[in-house]
């Protein structure tokens, strides 16, 4: 059955073609949608005959027929049934090339209307499942099995829960576009289903194997720009628990692409309270300046060496020297002391930890 919105755009879209008034009959016989509003609820005898018949039927004058007007009226079938009935008012011989043209806006209309309806019914059980999943909630395991092997997915696999969230979309003004380009790309993704979190965030559930096989992909969407998080690999059942490690992974860096298995000493924040980060900070790296804390930073990335640091920050090695004892004076841990450079280091992932939660 076709209701009255989409019936009107129906008859709109064919008389924007021919431009004569068009009707829209139920099967019953009722004009439910018209061009000429008055007619929009009176019953079309011929309309209602082409409709039992399944055949086109012309009207030469205006008082034949109850509710009829000179013009042509044509059944319209779509999947095996007639749904209704097109009536074009007009002379016959001036408006029947106009009925096969009506046909197929009809079909083109519905199709369109099918498929948009496919999409939301596809995206609303997508996040169903992929919501009850991330919430350990109860779901009926026959169905389940049936959603994954639609997709070609195993319910004895492994998976991981991937947290994918747009970033600052309400300052770059263009939130649709963004929206409109992570669902393209992440509905590129195989083996995989996602679901959208208000306001700005998307989970993905993706098999472990093509999450290792797309990995590109997924660091693609970093360009939206979306930060994204993935959680460890878990038995379907337990991917709730993916879900908490991509939610600690994201919180736990300010990087675009973070996993939870490159975590390590960010899994000792995790439950650390506030006060206690602070402190340490304080005692730590808050006692020195920011491009300090980047020297260090790149000091420990070139594994302690005086040559690659001093070469990637464009100094002599002597002012290298001399800034990582300042540090030292400053906060009171030598850099170059393995025991202390353990410290600033957990230091400055700490402050970074905090920074992204």
């Amino acid at each position: 059955m076709i209701g009255q919105s989409t019936a009107q755009q129906i008859v709109s879209a064919v008389h924007e073609v021919c431009g004569y008034d068009i009707n829209y009959i139920s099967p019953e016989g009722i004009i439910i949608a018209s061009t000429d509003e008055k007619r929009i609820g009176d019953f079309h005898e011929i309309g209602y005959r082409a409709v039992q018949t399944g055949e086109t039927l012309e009207v030469y004058d205006n008082h034949s027929f109850a509710g009829a007007q000179k013009g042509v009226n044509i059944p319209f079938n779509y999947r095996g049934s007639t749904i209704g009935a097109i009536g074009i008012t007009g002379e016959p011989d001036e408006v029947r090339r106009y009925a096969q043209l009506a046909l197929r806006i009809m079909r083109l209309l519905l199709r369109e209307r099918d498929l948009d309806a496919s999409r939301e019914l596809k995206r609303a059980e997508f996040s169903y499942v992929a919501r009850t999943l991330v919430q350990n909630g109860e779901i009926n395991h026959a169905y389940l099995e049936d959603f994954l092997h639609r997709r070609n997915l195993n319910y004895q696999d492994r998976y991981r829960a991937v947290l994918v969230a747009l970033q600052d979309p309400g300052k770059s003004g263009n939130i649709t576009a963004m929206e409109n380009k992570a669902e393209t790309m992440l509905g590129d993704i195989k083996q995989s289903f996602y679901a959208y979190e208000y306001p700005d965030r998307y989970i993905l559930i993706i098999s472990e194997q093509s999450y290792e096989e797309q990995k590109h992909l997924l660091k693609e969407l970093t360009d939206i720009p979306a930060k994204v998080s993935a959680g460890s690999a878990h038995r379907l059942a337990h991917v709730h628990r993916s879900f908490e490690d991509a939610q600690l992974a994201e919180k736990s860096r300010p990087d675009m692409f973070v996993e939870f298995d490159g975590l390590y000493t960010e899994l000792l924040f995790s439950d650390l309270s506030w006060h206690a980060r602070d402190m340490f900070l304080n005692k730590t790296i808050r006692r020195i300046s920011t491009e300090d804390r980047e020297l260090l930073k790149l000091y420990y990335e070139e594994q302690m060496s005086l040559k690659a640091a001093s070469e990637k920050l464009y100094i002599h090695k002597n002012t290298l020297q001399y800034r990582l004892e300042r540090i030292h004076r400053q906060c009171g841990l030598d850099p170059r002391n393995i025991q202390d450079a353990a410290v600033l280091i957990t230091a400055i992932r700490l402050a970074e930890a905090t920074a992204a939660g």
